[in-house]
């Protein structure tokens, strides 16, 4: 058995050595380096049946007896299955940690809008930073939501709501990911303290304006739009996309061969292919956008870099700064298409099937593979002809 006496008594080698105590305490032993100094450790065996040594602390700041009560903690862990080197490395993760891994999380799984997120978090609950993530209560999240309604931002409000909720919820599952096992922090969250909190129904106002065909015609003709604006307008009058799904399009998604756009999951909101047809009008506009883009790999280069797309916002600044009397946005177009093609005559399954909308019926879900190409270039091709007798009318 050690005594203080003994491992005072222990003199230096000229490599390190380990001396174990025969007792009740499997593994403990001592630790001499050539500089004389003295440290406490376990032995233990890991998962590949490597033997691996945990240290307990230097004597004589973590006295014998002490060293001996850590010992036992460890051998306890040890044998519940648990790695103590894991263990040690591991801290209870801050909010500021949840909210780096949330928008980790979202980079890996490709989302545009991660910065947005990133800074809005942390300017509206710089409060709650630097406290322990399992610590944080319905009464935290209920005080960061009111200070932004209370200067008018009930929008907002629940959109901060809604990252945080979705951060939390992260949170509790972190620390039972098989992936997460190595990470150097656990957040030991039990419960997502944002699901006692309500949304704000009344702030969420579903979009509701839709351009007429005199408006579209109006657009079509409009002078004042920047030639390259103007062509990825007219598309997306054509198509009903997402603006992003256009404007940072790469020119291999189009096969002109085929006469097919095929857009892949990771620049689609719903990660599912978007694949549509190419016809004649929009073949026109996409060649002539196409002389814009010079030596570039995207459709619509940025004005000072072509290396990357066009920035999501300028397309909104370029429509902002129209001469006319109307107001709209690019997404405004996107209701627009479905909302004309269904006056016109264009069955809505297939006008959800050209906007890439989620079917989520068991036969669109499980069963249904068909492309429906066909249907949509015929729903298209009759769209296109009414723009074109539309901007073609007196």
């Amino acid at each position: 058995m050690f005594t203080d006496k003994s491992i005072k008594g222990l003199k230096p080698k000229p490599s390190a050595y380990r001396l174990y105590e025969k007792g009740a305490d499997k593994g403990f032993g001592i630790k001499v380096t050539p500089a004389s100094s003295v440290s406490f450790f376990i032995q233990y065996s890991g998962g590949n049946g490597k033997q691996k040594f945990f240290s307990l602390g230097r004597y004589p700041s973590v006295s014998l007896s002490d060293a001996r009560d850590k010992c036992r903690e460890v051998r306890a862990k040890i044998n519940q299955g648990q790695d103590p080197q894991l263990l040690v490395m591991q801290k209870h993760g801050t909010v500021a940690d949840l909210f780096d891994y949330y928008v980790k999380c979202m980079i890996y799984d490709g989302k545009r809008s991660w910065q947005k997120v990133d800074v809005d978090l942390k300017y509206n609950c710089k409060d709650i930073l630097p406290l322990q993530a399992k610590d944080i209560t319905p009464a935290h999240i209920r005080k960061i939501l009111h200070t932004i309604i209370s200067r008018g931002s009930n929008v907002q409000a629940n959109r901060i709501r809604s990252y945080l909720r979705r951060a939390f919820k992260l949170g509790v599952y972190h620390d039972n990911d098989p992936k997460n096992l190595s990470n150097d922090v656990t957040f030991q969250i039990t419960t997502n303290p944002v699901d006692a909190i309500p949304i704000d129904t009344s702030a969420e106002i579903s979009g509701e304006r839709n351009l007429s065909f005199a408006e579209i015609k109006q657009i079509w003709h409009d002078p004042t739009i920047q030639e390259q604006f103007h062509l990825v307008t007219k598309l997306l009058i054509i198509y009903g996309c997402r603006p992003w799904e256009l404007c940072g399009a790469l020119k291999e998604e189009f096969d002109f061969e085929a006469m097919i756009w095929s857009a892949p999951p990771e620049r689609i909101k719903n990660k599912r292919w978007l694949i549509l047809p190419i016809t004649p009008l929009a073949k026109e506009l996409i060649d002539r956008l196409w002389l814009y883009s010079r030596d570039s790999k995207y459709i619509f280069p940025g004005r000072y870099n072509e290396e990357k797309p066009i920035h999501k916002t300028s397309l909104a600044h370029a429509i902002t700064r129209i001469d006319s009397v109307l107001e709209f946005t690019p997404r405004d177009l996107r209701r627009t298409v479905k909302t004309r093609m269904g006056e016109i005559g264009i069955e809505k399954s297939i006008r959800d099937r050209i906007q890439n909308h989620a079917l989520n019926d068991v036969s669109s879900k499980h069963y249904d593979r068909y492309d429906y190409l066909q249907e949509k270039k015929a729903a298209l091709l009759t769209w296109e002809k009414y723009l074109i007798e539309l901007s073609e009318k007196d």
